[in-house]
């Protein structure tokens, strides 16, 4: 389970710095599971809180800075992170791709890093459905000299950001190939250190988030679990081909009033009835 440390506090990187796709990042090679000590790298003192991110994705392939809020809820090492794709300004998005979404029942969605179980679930409350992820099966490794993941910090100055004195920090998430993933961090001191702002580069992109409405205060314990009364998929494509199934009528019938050639649908047995 070691790849998978890594890759797990790498899961806290991405969603305190960027709302990518969770599954993509927790389950790729590098970081660990991250325990008390690791977590007090990003979130200080904090093992509680609420919170709204502004977030801005700013890279030449994006046509231009993509800007988008999400919601945060952290409970001792469980996160949820909850966004409404159809706010997503900006990134030359054309404007049939919200409603499209929203026809999906996918334009709302919630990522929710269980890391007590070491598990993801997306959530997706348009469809009233989720799947589950889990880490992938690795074998007990017998090599000694194994390499461990590690996170160092390096203070590299101080600042104050929105009123709250903050420290500086650049972190570094070293994975078990040597790969090395940094970040820099706002930490505000009146707030245990508090992460009030992230910035970091991936893919050639500058990705900002900028923390407001903190509260350091535990959520509901009922946020890190899928509503009881949601459908569970076994896999992402599962869910996908359901999504995309609403959007056609009884029968198959090709959307917006749609016919084949010669005016007709073909019959369902596929031959030719008349």
């Amino acid at each position: 389970m070691r790849t998978f440390r890594v890759c797990a506090l790498m899961v806290v990187a991405a969603c305190v710095s960027a709302p990518t796709v969770f599954g993509q990042h927790m389950f790729g090679r590098g970081p660990r599971d991250y325990g008390s000590a690791d977590m007090a790298k990003i979130f200080g003192k904090n093992q509680a809180f609420t919170a709204t991110a502004e977030t801005t994705v700013d890279g030449k392939q994006h046509g231009g800075p993509v800007q988008m809020e999400m919601s945060y809820a952290f409970l001792k090492g469980n996160l949820r992170t909850e966004m409404d794709m159809t706010t997503i300004k900006g990134g030359g998005m054309p404007p049939e791709a919200a409603a499209q979404m929203k026809q999906m029942g996918m334009d709302r969605t919630a990522s929710i890093y269980r890391g007590d179980k070491k598990l993801l679930y997306l959530v997706y409350p348009g469809l009233k459905s989720y799947c589950e992820i889990k880490p992938p099966t690795t074998k007990p490794s017998d090599k000694p000299d194994e390499k461990v993941g590690k996170v160092d910090i390096t203070q590299v100055g101080k600042e104050t950001i929105d009123g709250h004195s903050c420290v500086k920090n650049k972190i570094t998430f070293t994975a078990d190939d040597g790969s090395q993933y940094e970040m820099l961090v706002w930490q505000a001191s009146d707030l245990s250190d508090f992460p009030i702002k992230t910035e970091m580069q991936v893919g050639g992109s500058t990705i900002t988030t900028h923390f407001r409405d903190i509260k350091l205060s535990a959520p509901d314990a009922s946020l890190f679990d899928p509503p009881s009364d949601y459908k569970q998929y076994g896999s992402m494509q599962e869910l996908m081909m359901a999504s995309m199934s609403r959007m056609m009528p009884p029968g198959g019938m090709p959307p917006h009033g749609e016919m084949p050639p010669h005016g007709r649908m073909p019959p369902q047995g596929g031959g030719d009835n008349e």
